[in-house]
């Protein structure tokens, strides 16, 4: 009956918004995010009855199903206002000095992985794919955590809202909107040399400043991290996930390489802000917190400063540091939650769960 009704509301408006754009027209592209849009709002519509009119018994369910469910969704309307107002509070923009430290590491990352995705269009098409669905994926996600709550170190719900907000306020110390929009058409092929730029802020109309550091790929890292204790299946989906979310954040011209290793030590002090398994009397939990939280801010520091562009080895030596003190504090963490998981359940028990 819920399906039906679902499938009966959605259908309404989806042949509505049809028939107004003539059958979809040149709109053809927008028709499954549009249908599966009214899908979803058909489904809030259904939930929304059924708490107020459903079983009594099972009103209380249906209300936290739909609070789990609309809380995040529509938590993207105040994060898109506050992604606006950085280009109104920030004219000019700091890309060259995100772009200038990636062309010192010497690998042009920008340029290749842009060629792979622009030379692909089957893999251009999943790339789009992916990176649309990043709103989907943590909604699964918090659906899984529903079904497997001690499974899961961090409140899932919480992390993501938080990692969205920390990130609103990243971008106002360091505005930088990505390579496609600083360079438009030359993005990839036609890059400038570093030699022939002058490194300055530059005016820059019409684009969120949301570059630094890469909250998509933080969030592509927290679903693989929080997916760790699920089954094989899971854990290679999230993989992929990640894999193609690296790929289209530097394949578009949404970031730089440099964004994407600031999203690391960003996601471990997140992963740390919202853990549910550890209290904060762990030192393990203090030190991923605090040391994630200190590498970005000194991270966003050394690149407005413009250091480290001079001296490719010390920015290859900062870079790996980095990446391999975020990962082994983040290891610590889940060491720590894979304690406190054989603490409330015996070890046969949990196998027994997980084979279940």
């Amino acid at each position: 009956m819920e399906w039906a009704s679902v499938l009966l509301i959605g259908a309404a408006p989806s042949s509505i918004y049809a028939y107004l754009q003539h059958g979809f027209g040149h709109y053809l592209a927008s028709a499954p995010s549009a249908c599966a849009a009214f899908l979803g709002v058909a489904s809030l519509t259904v939930l929304s009855l059924r708490s107020m009119a459903g079983e009594a018994a099972l009103r209380r369910s249906y209300r936290d199903t739909l609070l789990t469910a609309s809380v995040f969704p529509y938590f993207s309307f105040p994060l898109a206002i506050c992604l606006n107002l950085t280009t109104a509070f920030h004219p000019k923009v700091y890309d060259l000095l995100l772009y200038a430290f990636d062309e010192s590491l010497g690998v042009r990352a920008s340029y290749f992985i842009g060629q792979v995705m622009t030379a692909s269009t089957p893999l251009k098409m999943v790339g789009i794919l992916v990176y649309q669905s990043m709103p989907l994926a943590i909604c699964a996600l918090v659906a899984l955590e529903r079904s497997r709550p001690t499974r899961f170190p961090a409140g899932i719900l919480k992390l993501f809202i938080v990692t969205g907000l920390a990130g609103a306020i990243l971008y106002n110390f360091f505005p930088a909107a990505g390579p496609i929009y600083m360079f438009g058409n030359r993005f990839p092929a036609n890059l400038p040399a570093v030699a022939d730029l002058t490194i300055h802020p530059v005016a820059l109309a019409s684009a969120a400043r949301n570059a630094l550091p890469s909250v998509h790929f933080a969030c592509a890292l927290l679903i693989w991290w929080n997916v760790a204790r699920l089954s094989l299946r899971w854990r290679l989906m999230a993989g992929v996930f990640l894999g193609m979310t690296m790929l289209a954040t530097m394949g578009f011209g949404e970031h730089y390489l440099i964004d994407l290793v600031v999203a690391v030590p960003f996601a471990l002090a997140m992963q740390a802000v919202c853990l549910k398994s550890t209290s904060w009397a762990s030192d393990d939990r203090r030190v991923a917190f605090s040391g994630g939280a200190a590498l970005t801010v000194l991270w966003i520091a050394v690149l407005r400063l413009g250091l480290l562009q001079n001296s490719p080895p010390l920015a290859w030596c900062s870079v790996v540091a980095t990446l391999a003190l975020s990962l082994w504090w983040k290891r610590r963490l889940a060491l720590g939650h894979r304690g406190f998981e054989q603490e409330i359940f015996p070890v046969g028990s949990v196998i027994l769960a997980e084979k279940s």
